[in-house]
């Protein structure tokens, strides 16, 4: 394992790293389909919301749509999530509160205290694409405590581009090579990597749904400077 003596601050993804957005989504969406007598498919509702919001964010990202946050990209990609899903039907208020869900995902169980753990050595701050609003609402919600908070939709770039690395960098003034990037998405430790950030993956099952390039443990091994299978491993060996 790559010598780790120099960190002096680890940037942390939360959206499926941390935050269980499908169970959260499943429950809810179960929840409506009980009240509706309808038969949806949760788990593939879940998975197509999560992926069609990063086809959409492609598109702010490159300037074929206007600037949004996630909770309006959220919102937007919802419209055609029940326009497949068409057993279910929500008003615009309806569709409005089950966007809110974004605000409540829970922890994985293992997440909370091997961060508290790391957090004694390292100063952790969350980089993530998600709004400003779900990261403290979430972190809130499941008492998980860090030392900040970087939404891209402040950084002018959102996660893969290097600008969003670079401008985080810049705001908590380190050097890319004093800081790691901890993340269960292949890309975004790439995307990390290409800037001069150490790395650091941790396993989440389910999350290569969305992102299918995502690495085995083993596989990451090799490509990032830590590769853990969970986060209790990931915080015995951030702390070896």
């Amino acid at each position: 394992m790559t010598d780790l003596s120099n960190i002096r601050v680890l940037t942390w993804d939360v959206g499926g790293t941390v935050f269980d957005w499908r169970g959260a989504i499943q429950k809810e969406v179960n929840r409506l389909a009980a009240e509706q007598n309808a038969s949806v498919d949760v788990t593939q509702f879940a998975t197509d919301w999560r992926r069609w919001m990063f086809e959409r964010l492609a598109l702010v990202r490159s300037g074929d749509l206007p600037w949004m946050n996630a909770d309006q990209i959220h919102r937007s990609v919802l419209d055609d999530v029940l326009e497949k899903h068409s057993g279910l039907t929500l008003s615009k208020s309806e569709r409005d509160d089950l966007n809110e869900v974004w605000h409540r995902l829970s922890a994985w169980p293992d997440a909370a205290d091997a961060i508290k753990r790391i957090r004694s050595r390292y100063p952790i701050i969350v980089l993530t694409v998600l709004s400003w609003a779900i990261a403290v609402d979430c972190s809130r919600y499941n008492g998980i405590d860090w030392d900040g908070i970087l939404s891209c939709e402040f950084l002018g770039h959102y996660k893969t581009d290097p600008e969003a690395y670079q401008t985080a960098l810049r705001l908590l003034r380190v050097d890319p090579s004093e800081a790691m990037m901890v993340a269960a998405h292949k890309n975004d430790l790439l995307g990390a990597k290409a800037v001069g950030l150490h790395t650091a993956y941790v396993h989440r099952e389910g999350e290569s749904d969305v992102f299918p390039g995502s690495s085995s443990v083993e596989e990451s091994a090799s490509e990032f400077d830590v590769a853990a299978t969970d986060f209790p491993d990931l915080a015995d060996k951030m702390l070896t």
